[in-house]
Order: structure tokens, then C-alpha cells, then sequence
């Protein structure tokens, strides 16, 4: 998809033109080091990247749309899969109370915080694996075995360690999300071609210079997509943890919900969760994607 520019001239364009002359012929001033006119880039979206952004809810419309139907013809128990209506005024209602937006933001905190964690304790590490063969061969083989463990498991010994509350949900946060940004990122570094490394040997590049222009353009985009990655599988274990170990939450509260027999409150949960991760997709890794690709 391509962006329309239209150029406009500034008013400093017009100066470098001075009045006419005698036979009636614009005379140019000189320039002084300057370029002859400036002109102002305007962006315009095409209507066809709008309908491309708009085709996303055709699937999400006609899922709720079809739930709606079957719940009214009463195929489905409401009682049991309360209609989406239903469950988006429940949302409406719950949004308006404190203590459901603090559940939110105190279950996205922790996985913020989990996947930030994962991110400082990974990336070095990855870097370092990536540029040095040896140091590969030595720790990916473990890094891999231990990714191949079940976190969960982990988890009690967590809750013994650091006690049911929010820095064990962190932590196990920190442990999920640290195998697909590791990886990713380690990806990045492996694959910048090697004739740029002995470009950089030979022009003697500093330090600053090697990783700004090198190691960055190669492995930011790959660390946001281990991002995005971490994003999407830390909330599952979020949820699992909020509802195991009773930790305050969106996930308790979802579970609180379900024994209280209040099951569109569980579900106006879930549609919190959904929004709060398409609103975080779109609108914070979408950004980054595009501000990446200009930069590399």
C-alpha cells in the first residue's frame, strides 16, 4: 500500500523571483546556498488503505452477529452464552466502576512489566549469542531446553519464593515472554550478511557507529516481532495465574464471575481483554512497525 504526496510551494519560493523587468520576463535572484524553492509534502490516505483497515471488523461482525442470532433464536441458553448486547451493556456498566478498570490496568501492568523484563534480560544476551558463534553453540541448546519446559510448572515455586501477588505473576510473565524475544532478536544479528561486518572491519566503524547502523536496523524489526509474539501468548499465562493463584486481576475477576453464576460479567472480561489487545496491536506495535521501516 502506497501514500499519496502532493507538493506545495512555500511562500519562500515565491521570493526568489523578482518582479519583472522591463521586457516583461520574471528575472531569477541568485541563490545563495539555498535550494530554489522548499516544498511542503502533504500526506494524503488513499480511500483504499481506509477499506483495507476497515476489512479487519468484517470477521469480528459477522461472529457477533451470528452469536446475536443464535442466542434470539434460542439455540444457544442464554444463560449459559449471554448474547453479545448483552454482554457489551454489562461492559458499558463495568467500565463505569473503579474496581473493573483497576483489575485492567493491574493485569496489562504486570505483563508490561513481565515482557519489559524478558526484553533487558534477552536482547544483550541475544545480541551476544548472534555475534559470536561459540557463545551460540554454548547457551542456545540450554535456552532452548528450558523453553521446551512446560512455565507453568514453575509457577508454585514462584508463588513459595515471592508469596501469591504481583511480583510472581511478573516474573512468571518475565519467564514466558523471554524465549520468543531471545530468539527473534538472536534471528536479527545471524542474519546480517557477513561482507557488512568486514565493510565495518575495514572503514574502522566505532563502537557507536557499528551498533547504531548495523546491529539496530537488523534486529529492531525482528525484536518487535518477538514482542508482539510475547505480547499475545504472557496474556494467557496472565489470565492462568490471576485465576490460579487468586492473584487481583482481570483473570480473578473473570473467574469470581463464573462462580457467582454472573456469566455476562465473565464475558465483558474477556471483550475487555480482546480490546484492550487489538487497541495495543494496532495502535502501539502498528506504529512501531511503520517508524521502523523509515528508519531502516
Amino acid at each position: 500500500m502506497t501514500s499519496t504526496f502532493i507538493a506545495l510551494p512555500l511562500r519562500k519560493a515565491a521570493k526568489n523571483l523578482s518582479p519583472r523587468r522591463g521586457d516583461g520576463k520574471m528575472r531569477r535572484r541568485p541563490l545563495r546556498g539555498q535550494f530554489p524553492t522548499k516544498v511542503l509534502l502533504v500526506r494524503l490516505t488513499p480511500l483504499k488503505d481506509v477499506k483495507d483497515r476497515l476489512l479487519c471488523l468484517l470477521p469480528l461482525t459477522v461472529i457477533l452477529s451470528g452469536w446475536e442470532l443464535l442466542s434470539a433464536s434460542g439455540i444457544v441458553r442464554a444463560e449459559l452464552v449471554p448474547p453479545p448486547s448483552k454482554v457489551l451493556m454489562t461492559l458499558t456498566s463495568q467500565l463505569s466502576t473503579a474496581s473493573f478498570v483497576l483489575m485492567v490496568l493491574r493485569s496489562f501492568s504486570n505483563l508490561t512489566l513481565g515482557i519489559l523484563l524478558a526484553l533487558f534480560m534477552a536482547a544483550p544476551l541475544a545480541i551476544w549469542a548472534g555475534l559470536k558463534r561459540q557463545v551460540d553453540s554454548t547457551i542456545t541448546p540450554s535456552i532452548m531446553l528450558a523453553g521446551s519446559l512446560p512455565d507453568l510448572a514453575l509457577l508454585p515455586l514462584l508463588m513459595m519464593w515471592f508469596g501469591e501477588g504481583s511480583l510472581a505473576a511478573i516474573l512468571m510473565a518475565g519467564v514466558c515472554a523471554f524465549f520468543p524475544i531471545y530468539f527473534t532478536t538472536r534471528e536479527g544479528v545471524r542474519s546480517i550478511p557477513t561482507e557488512y561486518f568486514q565493510v565495518s572491519t575495514i572503514f574502522h566503524s566505532g563502537r557507536f557507529d557499528f551498533v547504531q547502523k548495523l546491529i539496530l536496523p537488523a534486529i529492531v524489526p525482528q525484536a518487535i516481532t518477538g514482542l508482539r509474539l510475547a505480547f499475545d501468548f504472557v496474556w494467557e499465562v496472565i489470565l492462568a495465574i490471576e485465576i490460579i493463584a487468586r492473584v487481583a486481576g482481570i483473570g480473578s475477576f473473570i473467574n469470581m464471575s463464573v462462580e457467582r453464576q454472573t456469566v455476562d460479567a465473565a464475558f465483558a472480561g474477556i471483550f475487555a481483554i480482546g480490546i484492550l489487545s487489538i487497541i495495543v496491536d494496532r495502535c502501539f506495535f502498528g506504529f512501531l512497525e511503520e517508524r521502523v521501516k523509515r528508519w531502516a
